[in-house]
């Protein structure tokens, strides 16, 4: 390292005796993507905030998850004013950039006490390519600095996203949902449900495989990103206050409600299923009834937002009745959820013919390693009308390059492909080749991660039983509030 200003800082936090080290980075501005780098939830940055108060300078170090409680803070300082100080008045009063402060700024400094629950805190150096660590015991060292409260912990909107285990997931789950997960777990509280009750509903019988399929599915969310640092992973089955709102719920939905949702008819004809006459169907009541155990498991968490697949979207229109009519018999209770849908909602499986599916022999898997991966590549539908590559090609409705779309950065390579198969001046040889080392290029460091977690059944463990426990308590604190606001047990109270 030979940045001066940092090496200048690492110096004066010498002479104070405040315990530090440095970690080095690429060049970035959100502290989001600089926790990301280092692999540390965003509890353990801080905020390093210089703002005007009335007619003076003061400097604000918060933790990173936490905001400024601003009415508390004029109240202490006796001010009526309290404003961030503008880029050009922060390298006026600190010499350094905007975006770069660190804690010694040489102006009045209030260190909120949330700072110090943590061992270490990460934070500016004077340099958007380095970030310090803390020892925050040594932060009272800081010259003009008092430790206050004045911060709270953000509120942040909560996210019920998950799977029904159904087999490892593929390419069409990641564009889908998954991608939409691992986005948006910095920003929203996060609960992804590995939903096995769900999978009983299809079959009962299936126990042993279910479990298998639960552990592969959680393996696969790992694999693609999701932080168990920051997102919570549980299993259904380890909730059973998600069951008793089900059975609150059950009686808010009529029968012909139920057989009306358009998700069931969907499932019943992917089943090879009679949707026209599914009283007579062979499908069990619990499957005709897995809408509303979905809206169990989202409301339960008073979930704000519901990433799913095109196909869930009338599941989370019925939640949203729910949540309404309950509502209105009791009052607000329950959020509204919104559906967010992925950037592909319905990506076609390698045949062409299907969306995506395990079952259906069509999918491209996550796990898939790089020989199995390009032989369902050389073997995915195309043009069937193409028989040369001189033949002029349709690119609409061709597997091959909605998964260029989907999965290849290089835009204008895709293009050039494209144009070059409608003009019958490309092979689908090329086409595949190229797709091959797209994906595989995507594929690899999800496959690494899930090597990683395959080989440590342990932790896979502890993450997926501290999950549990975690949401357990959410969903509790919820099943009481509904008690509370129905009176049903207030006879035995």
């Amino acid at each position: 390292m030979n940045n001066k200003i940092v090496l200048d800082y690492s110096q004066r936090l010498k002479d104070l005796n405040i315990e530090h080290s440095f970690v080095e980075h690429p060049s970035l501005t959100e502290v989001v993507d600089v926790m990301n780098f280092i692999g540390r939830p965003i509890s353990e940055s801080s905020a390093t905030l210089v703002m005007k108060a009335d007619d003076r300078y003061i400097a604000f170090i918060r933790r990173g998850d936490t905001e400024l409680d601003i009415p508390k803070v004029k109240q202490m300082l006796g001010i009526g004013s309290l404003q961030i100080a503008s880029p050009t008045e922060f390298t006026k009063l600190t010499g350094l950039l905007s975006g770069t402060a660190h804690f010694l700024t040489g102006l009045e400094t209030l260190v909120d006490k949330k700072v110090l629950e943590k061992e270490y805190i990460y934070g500016g150096s004077g340099s958007l390519e380095i970030t310090t660590k803390y020892k925050t015991e040594d932060l009272g060292k800081i010259p003009n600095s008092q430790i206050v409260d004045i911060a709270n912990i953000k509120v942040k909107p909560i996210i019920l996203t998950g799977d029904t285990p159904s087999g490892k997931l593929h390419i069409g789950h990641y564009v889908g949902t998954l991608e939409n997960r691992v986005k948006l777990q910095h920003e929203y509280d996060t609960y992804i449900l590995l939903a096995n009750i769900h999978a009983y509903a299809n079959d009962y019988r299936l126990a042993q495989k279910i479990n298998e399929n639960v552990y592969q599915v959680f393996l696969d969310n790992l694999a693609v990103g999701i932080d168990p640092n920051v997102s919570t992973i549980y299993l259904e089955s380890g909730i059973p206050e998600t069951l008793e709102l089900y059975s609150y719920f059950l009686t808010m939905v009529t029968h012909a409600r139920a057989l009306r949702n358009p998700a069931i008819k969907d499932e019943l004809k992917y089943k090879n299923l009679d949707p026209a006459n599914v009283v007579m169907s062979e499908a069990s009541v619990g499957f005709i009834c897995y809408p509303i155990l979905q809206a169990a498991d989202i409301l339960g968490f008073n979930a704000n937002l519901v990433p799913v697949g095109e196909d869930q979207s009338p599941v989370i229109e019925q939640t949203r009745e729910i949540a309404r009519d309950f509502n209105k018999a009791y009052g607000d209770t329950f959020a509204i959820p919104e559906a967010m849908i992925g950037r592909v909602p319905r990506l076609v499986g390698t045949d062409g013919k299907k969306k995506m599916s395990k079952s259906g022999g069509n999918a491209i898997l996550l796990s898939d390693d790089e020989e199995t991966l390009k032989k369902k590549i050389q073997a995915c539908y195309t043009d069937p009308n193409r028989i040369h590559a001189t033949d002029t090609g349709k690119v609409e409705g061709n597997p091959v390059f909605e998964y260029h779309r989907a999965f290849n950065p290089n835009i204008e390579e895709v293009k050039d492909l494209e144009d070059r198969y409608r003009a019958g001046k490309v092979g689908d040889k090329e086409v595949k080749e190229k797709l091959f080392t797209a994906l595989n290029t995507f594929l690899k460091p999800i496959r690494g991660k899930r090597k990683y977690y395959e080989d440590r059944p342990e932790v896979v463990k502890e993450i997926l039983v501290e999950g549990t426990k975690r949401a357990r308590k959410v969903v509790q604190k919820t099943l009481r509030k509904v008690k509370e606001k129905t009176g049903i047990n207030k006879l035995i109270e």
